[in-house]
């Protein structure tokens, strides 16, 4: 098969799965959060992460000390900087998500709170929940198919990637 009808094929799969489980729709799975906060929320939920140094007041001030923070995590998720500080400006404000000193007094370190733990527990659960319903009437062979299917995409493409 040529690449340019590959790239078609892709495309039209993403466009069908994006309908299929709502990830235009203005908030994700029905939650409070666009796909963007819930990749975030996803992401810092997976493991905190640490500045490179302990900064200053005026660069606490003015989130300076997350700069190296914001841009790993914006470079991780392919979001733009500046709109990834907005998310987490905002998930602070909402007590989702705290930045703390370090161990020993060192770099500080941005993680979830107990607020935002739970909130990523509701959203995993929700994301579940509409997945397992999406593939709720598919017959065990049709699932055993599904995920074949799956795991021989995610191979591919990540041999692609190398």
């Amino acid at each position: 098969m040529p690449h340019e009808a590959l790239v078609y094929e892709v495309r039209r799969f993403n466009r069908f799965y994006t309908g299929l489980v709502g990830l235009l729709d203005e908030t994700w799975m029905q939650s409070p959060y666009t796909l963007a906060e819930a990749r975030v929320l996803f992401e810092l939920g997976r493991r905190p992460r640490t500045a490179g140094r302990k900064a200053g007041f005026l660069a606490r001030m003015f989130d300076l000390d997350l700069a190296p923070v914001v841009s790993e995590l914006a470079g991780e998720l392919h979001l733009a900087p500046a709109y990834l500080l907005r998310v987490l400006r905002k998930f602070t404000a909402m007590g989702l998500a705290a930045t703390r000193d370090g161990p020993q007094n060192g770099p500080p370190v941005l993680s979830l709170t107990a607020r935002g733990k739970a909130a990523l527990v509701d959203l995993e659960a929700a994301t579940n929940r509409d997945l397992a319903r999406v593939i709720a009437k598919l017959e065990d062979q049709e699932a055993a198919e599904l995920s074949d299917a799956l795991n021989r995409v995610m191979r591919l493409l990540a041999s692609a990637r190398l």
